[in-house]
């Protein structure tokens, strides 16, 4: 699998729009990822758990993907694009999952 997406990355024009994505798709996160844990607050004990049950599951994402992304063999030219899509999937996961709580437990 990873042979074949260096290979599709060794395109210009693939690389291009993989660095696009994950940018958009990052920033994107950040924002969500803030937007959520400002609206949940920090202020009560409910709340910090919230923050802490987010962490963790970013922190189990990064571990995943970090421990996936050491497979590939030495060959791999885009290494580098890898690791930066696993930083992008976490904060992917962790606004997805700081929007869940704080639909499930604040607009309920």
């Amino acid at each position: 699998m990873y042979k074949h997406v260096d290979q599709w990355l060794a395109v210009s024009d693939n690389f291009n729009l993989f660095i696009g994505i994950l940018c958009v798709i990052g920033f994107g996160s950040a924002i969500m990822y803030t937007i959520f844990l400002n609206k949940i607050g920090k202020k009560d004990e409910y709340s910090l758990q919230i923050r802490l049950n987010v962490t963790n599951k970013m922190f189990i994402a990064l571990l995943v993907l970090l421990v996936a992304a050491t497979f590939p063999d030495g060959s791999a030219v885009y290494f580098k694009q890898l690791i930066y899509s696993c930083g992008v999937l976490t904060m992917l996961v962790g606004a997805l999952s700081s929007g869940y709580y704080y639909y499930r437990d604040f607009k309920s």
